[in-house]
């Protein structure tokens, strides 16, 4: 009876590693396309940056290509030559065992100099 109890705890823990793990690696995943979001968008800010989209649409396509969804961008187009910041937020769903589906959300900032 005990080894069977002793059994069950193993799993329990087991399961709740795995959980913990899949949730770390979706926060990665979230930040990572937070971060190429932002970059991307910052880049946008500058009119005459090249390919003729906006810094949310840059945004979106980065976040999109890293699995996430767009939630926020704070980027507005400046034609100075004054550094401008960019805000981000993304999320992403990651599958957990014994949980589900769960929303992951990260941020983040770039600084764009022209």
């Amino acid at each position: 009876m005990l080894a069977m109890a002793t059994m069950a705890v193993a799993i329990v823990a087991s399961l709740a590693l795995v959980a913990a793990t899949q949730i770390v690696v979706g926060r990665a995943r979230a930040v990572t396309a937070a971060d190429a979001a932002a970059l991307a968008a910052a880049v946008h800010t500058f009119p005459r940056s090249g390919e003729g989209i906006s810094p949310n649409q840059a945004a979106v396509r980065m976040a999109g290509s890293n699995g996430a969804r767009l939630t926020l961008c704070r980027c507005r187009i400046d034609s100075s030559l004054q550094s401008r910041t960019v805000e981000v937020r993304v999320e992403t769903r990651v599958h957990v065992v014994l949980i589900g589906p769960v929303m992951v959300k990260a941020g983040s900032r770039a600084e764009y100099v022209p």
